[in-house]
């Protein structure tokens, strides 16, 4: 066989599509954590840190019930543990300000709180920029990986520097792409959590809510004319039915008189 057709060439690199895969798979994972993540989830915390001293020990409220807020984020569902301590839990609810009740037999404490102050969301809103910043220090370690990967199969002669230097490339470009999307991606998180409370804290923050804005347009814009379609479409259908039906109206089904007359045997 010659020499030639044992030369390397691009399709044989692997590399980079790899490398690429793991970007955005983590870039799918890092939003699919943050639909997780809720302004209503402050109550929760700050419900759950409150402590309670039962038998001469502290203890969180976590730590006695299961808290969660499966209807209204103003309203907390304690479930006791154990029965006995529930008298006990209510009047320590009821001491620290929290309006709180119990039905007679349920191990359900029925708490309601007051909305998330701006200190509560904002915590909110860091650990969101912590998580943003984890996820890209991620990324940065995927081209860091596959660089050494790369480096070593050059060494070892599998792949040209020629193919080396189009991956690396192409993974360096992709890496900047990812990187950029979390950061708007952690962005919107943050801005939807604190709301009117938001403010850019970031350098780049200003830049990558200018992005963030033009695709919300975009999407409005997206969807107006799909309902705009939609509209058009039912009107067309309107009004092809109206045709027909008038059609039926003005000509009505006559009998066919070309019809052979019967002829009578004898």
């Amino acid at each position: 066989m010659d020499d030639e057709n044992n030369l390397p060439t691009l399709t044989d690199e692997g590399y980079s599509p790899e490398a690429i895969a793991n970007l955005e798979r983590a870039v799918e994972e890092f939003a699919e954590s943050l639909l997780a993540i809720k302004s209503e989830d402050a109550n929760i915390k700050v419900f759950e840190s409150l402590q309670i001293t039962m038998k001469g020990r502290k203890r969180r409220m976590g730590d006695i019930g299961n808290v969660e807020s499966p209807d209204d984020p103003m309203k907390i569902q304690l479930m006791i543990y154990n029965k006995e301590h529930i008298e006990e839990v209510l009047e320590f609810i009821k001491g620290n300000g929290f309006p709180a009740k119990n039905e007679q037999g349920s191990q359900f404490i029925h708490v309601r709180v007051p909305k998330p102050s701006r200190m509560q969301l904002e915590e909110i809103g860091d650990d969101v920029n912590r998580r943003t910043n984890a996820i890209g220090s991620r990324l940065t370690k995927i081209k860091t990986n596959t660089g050494l990967r790369i480096r070593a199969a050059m060494e070892k002669e599998f792949i040209d520097q020629r193919i080396a230097g189009i991956a690396t490339k192409k993974i360096d470009a992709n890496l900047e792409r990812c990187t950029k999307e979390v950061r708007i991606i952690g962005l919107m998180k943050r801005k939807q959590i604190l709301g009117s409370f938001f403010k850019t804290v970031e350098r780049d923050d200003a830049d990558l809510l200018k992005v963030i804005n033009k695709r919300v347009k975009l999407e409005q814009q997206r969807i107006e004319n799909q309902n705009q379609l939609r509209i058009q479409a039912e009107a067309l259908a309107n009004q092809n039915n109206e045709m027909v039906n008038n059609d039926n109206i003005s000509n009505p089904q006559q009998p066919d008189n070309n019809l052979s007359s019967p002829v009578a045997v004898n």
